[in-house]
């Protein structure tokens, strides 16, 4: 598999799914669970962009407590940049926040367009219920760049049922995410903390 596919694999599949969840994989075993999935995954035909606008920085700052931090996330290469900002208190995950861009021309692979919006939609399709209840998403193509962001405010969403659709969610015995071991997670699957 070529470096392009493996990093639109590793980091839509790392941050909205498995290491957005905490999961703690190898980015090898990322990679072919992503790629395996994007071949099999059935996906709805609708290829129009949601139109759930994320939550904005600004109006994530109002929603968490005063004394929450921030950490800023980035990995990318010469098609594909994604940053991912995390809210938390102690060691408690907050929320997640997700920009990812793919320069679409830059991308190898058979028809790259196709695959991102097959997969955006998936992972939407799977995820339905927790729109607007803590989870945002949108898409957007425009000048050969497409577009995925989303947020989880893991305040808001009922961890119980979104372990539910993602059985491998690494809940703690309070129904929380540890900031420290999803931070580990994105480490580990190519993400460098900016300073």
């Amino acid at each position: 598999m070529n470096k392009t596919t493996k990093t639109l694999a590793l980091l839509f599949t790392a941050g909205l799914v498995l290491a957005g969840c905490g999961q703690k994989q190898d980015s090898t075993a990322t990679t072919q669970a992503q790629a395996k999935a994007e071949t099999t995954t059935a996906a709805p035909t609708t290829a129009t962009p949601t139109t759930a606008a994320p939550t904005t920085v600004a109006q994530a700052k109002t929603d968490m407590p005063a004394d929450a931090k921030k950490t800023v996330l980035e990995a990318s290469d010469e098609a594909v940049k994604a940053t991912m900002t995390l809210y938390y208190k102690d060691d408690v995950l907050l929320k997640q926040e997700s920009v990812t861009t793919y320069i679409v021309s830059k991308m190898e692979g058979e028809n790259p367009l196709e695959t991102l919006k097959k997969s955006s939609a998936s992972n939407e399709e799977r995820l339905k219920e927790f729109i607007g209840k803590g989870f945002e998403f949108k898409t957007d193509y425009k000048d050969d760049v497409f577009t995925i962001t989303y947020s989880f405010d893991y305040t808001k969403i009922d961890m119980k049922k979104l372990k539910e659709t993602i059985p491998g969610l690494n809940l703690r015995d309070d129904n929380t995410l540890g900031y420290s071991q999803f931070k580990e997670a994105l480490i580990n699957g190519g993400y460098k903390e900016k300073q």
